[in-house]
């Protein structure tokens, strides 16, 4: 179920991330900029410059940092609340604990994309046989189309972020995911 379409970034959303309580979603772009939307409006809270080059990752660090790597080779950290930078680091690239962007683990379920389609299966572990995997595989839980190709996205309890090549931000609900 769409929650809500973002609009605000003029090129492709390349990261997405939820902030530890769920309620903003940090968007970050080829456009170089970082969004940060509240997730029950969608509202865009603030917008963060000071990248030269496209943001190709964001992370919540807690609840009140953003962590921002991009090609222009810094990763930068930001004070969430007033959207100010609180400091700049070489580098464009960082690790956290979480798992890749193209597919993501939701309690029994794979969430992942596939151009511009996002699927929802269960997961292999829950499986006995071969021919049941088989079988499976053949037929998704559920699946949404989105309105470009997806470049990434994340899960966070039943909340699904998505981002896409034409900047769209996707806020997606599937309830099932924690059921």
């Amino acid at each position: 179920d769409c929650q809500s379409t973002l609009t605000g970034h003029s090129g492709r959303v390349v990261s997405v991330a939820w902030s530890p309580d769920g309620k903003q979603l940090a968007s970050g772009s080829g456009d170089s900029t970082i969004q940060i939307w509240d997730s029950q409006s969608g509202a865009c809270q603030s917008t963060l410059t000071g990248h030269s080059g496209p943001v190709t990752q964001v992370e919540f660090s807690d609840a009140g940092t953003l962590v921002s790597a991009s090609e222009d080779g810094t990763t930068r950290f930001w004070d969430v609340a007033t959207g100010a930078q609180k400091e700049e680091m070489p580098g464009e690239q960082f690790t956290f604990s979480k798992g890749p962007s193209d597919k993501q683990m939701a309690g029994k379920y794979v969430v992942t994309k596939q151009g511009d389609l996002l699927l929802v299966d269960l997961r292999d572990t829950a499986i006995s046989s071969a021919s049941e995997k088989a079988e499976q595989n053949k037929k998704p839980v559920a699946f949404f189309r989105a309105p470009a190709p997806i470049q990434t996205l994340q899960c966070a309890g039943d909340k699904i972020a998505v981002g896409c090549q034409n900047g769209e931000v996707l806020h997606l609900r599937a309830a099932f995911l924690v059921a």
